[in-house]
């Protein structure tokens, strides 16, 4: 981990001013500090709209990190409510609860319970993060290295 640590120190201002970049949030989690089964670095991006996002996957940035790290998984989820930059970078804990979305559900009902709430309709999930000061238990949880962002 911390060869992860020590790049994200290093290159996570990188994408300070991306154009469209809402945020990226480099997100760790250590086994020794969030009582989880194995390391894990676990990076999220959050795009004003979808040209943004494919600005960045034909970069030249994207290309470095396919080569240096393998091809990556991408999953992409609608957003539905997004928090202000100003709580994401405030933060220093970041906390995932994801939820099955049953089939015929009437999704006008679904509560957001979270600051950051997004569907993944390819596998009828609902995405819920919290943005917070300290680790949340009970929760799939990240402690948050650094933030980028457009502005």
């Amino acid at each position: 981990m911390s060869i992860i640590e020590t790049r994200i120190k290093e290159n996570g201002a990188k994408l300070n001013g991306f154009a469209g970049l809402f945020f990226k949030a480099y997100l760790v989690s250590r086994r020794d500090e969030a009582n989880t089964d194995e390391n894990r670095y676990a990076p999220i991006y959050v795009w004003k709209n979808a040209e943004a996002m494919a600005q960045f996957l034909q970069s030249a940035g994207f290309k470095k990190l396919t080569q240096d790290f393998g091809w990556p998984q991408i999953d992409t989820w609608l957003a539905l409510r997004l928090p202000a930059i100003d709580v994401v970078k405030k933060a220093g804990w970041l906390s995932i609860t994801r939820k099955h979305i049953a089939a015929h559900t009437d999704l006008s009902t679904l509560a957001l319970d979270g600051q950051l709430c997004a569907w993944d309709v390819s596998q009828w999930q609902m995405l819920q993060i919290d943005f917070c000061e300290t680790m949340q238990a009970g929760k799939e949880r990240y402690r948050i290295e650094y933030v980028a962002n457009e502005a």
